[in-house]
């Protein structure tokens, strides 16, 4: 009776596991609650699941240099599973566990590895928030409609990893580092000064997204910052002598 139970255990365990580890082509997408594999004819997405945290980091600085949501095509040493997890992953077909990551499909773009260099000596503007200009943001905010900020947010890179830049209500200066399309701010001094309004809200959110580790990449001249749910993207605007 025992090897009977023993034995059908086995089978359905041979149902919900897929060939162990094995390699495959497939659409990795990250952003907001999406954190998927799709591949196979038909399609089949899986939710990413008991993946080492360096192996994590490799997937997003594979998509770091795309806005979220974005599909790129990776190979992938990887497990799947039908088996369904909790939470967001109980609407996909199954789960994945990543053991690693090859690299980019043949003839997609490879990824551009961004360093301080390429911001060095280089002032940039903010020009839209999640795809809107300043003052389409404004307006969904709630705020009034009408120009942008007075004074427009900017991000001004210099010497020996030094920041500098406004965030549309103070002046702020920061040390900053930028690896595997990462970057990082080290705590902000800023100047103290209150604004109200649509000023004083958005020098609360960027200096939120600033105390994370963002996601930078180049769209064309324009810079990409992103968290995964708010992208920032800045308009090359250097100072003229």
């Amino acid at each position: 009776m025992i090897t009977r139970l023993l034995t059908i255990g086995m089978l359905l365990l041979a149902g919900v596991c897929q060939a162990g580890l094995q390699q495959i082509h497939g659409e990795y997408r990250f952003g907001h609650e999406v954190n998927t594999f799709c591949s196979g004819e038909p399609e089949q997405c899986y939710w990413l699941i008991n993946t080492r945290a360096e192996t994590r980091q490799e997937l997003k600085r594979q998509v770091a240099d795309h806005p979220p949501y974005t599909p790129i095509c990776l190979t992938l040493i990887a497990e799947l599973s039908t088996e369904k997890t909790d939470g967001f992953g109980a609407d996909y077909d199954g789960s994945i566990r990543v053991q690693q990551v090859i690299g980019r499909c043949h003839g997609e773009a490879p990824l551009m590895d961004i360093t301080l260099k390429e911001l060095r000596h280089h002032r940039w503007v903010l020009n839209r928030i999640n795809g809107l200009e300043l003052a389409e943001y404004a307006i969904q905010l709630g705020f009034d409609a009408g120009a942008p900020p007075k004074i427009i947010p900017d991000l001004d890179f210099g010497e020996q990893n030094h920041l500098s830049g406004n965030t549309a209500c103070n002046r702020f200066s920061t040390q900053v580092t930028v690896q595997s399309n990462s970057l990082a701010m080290a705590p902000i001094a800023s100047t103290r000064m209150a604004c109200p309004g649509f000023p004083g809200e958005l020098e609360r959110q960027l200096l939120l997204l600033y105390a994370n580790t963002l996601r930078v990449s180049f769209d064309d001249t324009d810079l990409l910052l992103s968290d995964g749910v708010t992208e920032l993207r800045y308009r090359l605007k250097d100072w003229v002598n």
